[in-house]
């Protein structure tokens, strides 16, 4: 993939928001194997950050869909595109993982999330 920099500088920033939202997606759905969340990120249009999520896993035992939804529906609460349609893409791509957090932090988001409109219920 092509370095695009002012994409490379957004990584913290997404890898804490695929942290945040992959403990939402977590607590919605309980009952799923353990996995983890990593996204295809792209700058479009210069300037906005559409992210694509997927399990990081290759071969999962579990239907992934309702996981994505969820993922996808918080990623959308936090301000981020979910799908390349209409818009220009400014670069290739990147892979960003989940960032690890701690316990409070992995709390605080699913109050945010509970609090923002419960993405991925219903």
């Amino acid at each position: 993939m092509d370095y695009e920099p002012k994409l490379i500088l957004q990584k913290p920033r997404i890898a804490d928001d695929l942290g945040r939202t992959a403990a939402w997606s977590r607590f919605i759905h309980r009952g799923a194997p353990a996995y983890t969340l990593v996204a295809v990120a792209f700058l479009v249009d210069g300037q906005a950050v559409v992210l694509e999520p997927r399990l990081a896993e290759r071969e999962v035992e579990f239907d992934e869909g309702p996981i994505l939804q969820t993922a996808t529906s918080a990623l959308e609460i936090l301000g981020y595109g979910t799908s390349l349609r209409g818009w220009s893409r400014s670069s290739p791509g990147t892979i960003v993982f989940e960032a690890p957090l701690t316990s409070h932090s992995k709390l605080a988001a699913i109050r945010e999330f509970q609090c923002r409109g419960s993405a991925g219920l219903g």
